[in-house]
């Protein structure tokens, strides 16, 4: 990934936080000339500087043959808007588009049935308490749909954190694209959130 110094972040603690507030990640497995992609729900975790990253998919999905030993790149993509030059000081300027991602990679390895198991429990405890409270997973129901899923996670080496905050642009600019973007829709707010605790 092209990623220019002034936008590049190799800040652990908000690559993390990227990855955690947007979970629903792409990933993606090289298999000979082409590339094997599936979009699915990710727990994200790290102790002591290791990142894991842990998924599962459906056993019918040919992916799935493909994951054991597979070395994996998986993207989280975060906010992302359209920046008018109208914003700056200076509207001499082009339109750009404001974005973050981390794009992670690793070697993948399957999780054995009571590893499946924890990071079922863990999917739910994190996505919907409530319903992780009742406990369903100990129901016969759920149960046989276990067989039906391949669990897998993935050790990340490698950690690239994209951060396209306005970075380029002065602290004035920075502040104005803000301003804007709070006063947009939902996209522009989350934006403006990540620029304020990233570059202003």
């Amino acid at each position: 990934m092209f990623i220019p110094d002034y936008f590049r972040n190799d800040d652990l603690r908000a690559k993390l936080s990227l990855m955690q507030e947007n979970p629903f990640a792409y990933f993606m497995t090289p298999v000979g000339d082409r590339v094997m992609f599936t979009p699915l729900p990710a727990v994200v975790e790290e102790n002591s500087g290791e990142v894991t990253i842990c998924a599962h998919m459906a056993a019918m999905n040919d992916h799935s043959s493909y994951i054991e030993g597979s070395i994996m790149t998986v993207v989280f993509m975060g906010p992302h808007h359209y920046v008018s030059p109208r914003w700056y000081v200076d509207p001499r300027s082009v339109p750009t588009w404001n974005y973050a991602l981390v794009v992670a990679t690793g070697k993948a390895e399957l999780l054995d049935h009571a590893g499946t198991l924890r990071l079922l429990k863990r999917l739910s405890d994190i996505f919907d308490p409530q319903w992780s409270a009742l406990e369903k997973e100990k129901e016969g129901y759920y149960q046989k749909m276990i067989p039906q899923i391949v669990a897998f996670s993935v050790k990340c080496t490698s950690l690239e954190g994209k951060f396209k905050l306005s970075q380029n642009h002065p602290l004035e600019d920075r502040k104005r694209v803000v301003a804007a973007l709070e006063a947009s829709d939902h996209d522009g707010r989350l934006m403006a959130d990540l620029m304020k605790r990233n570059v202003l």
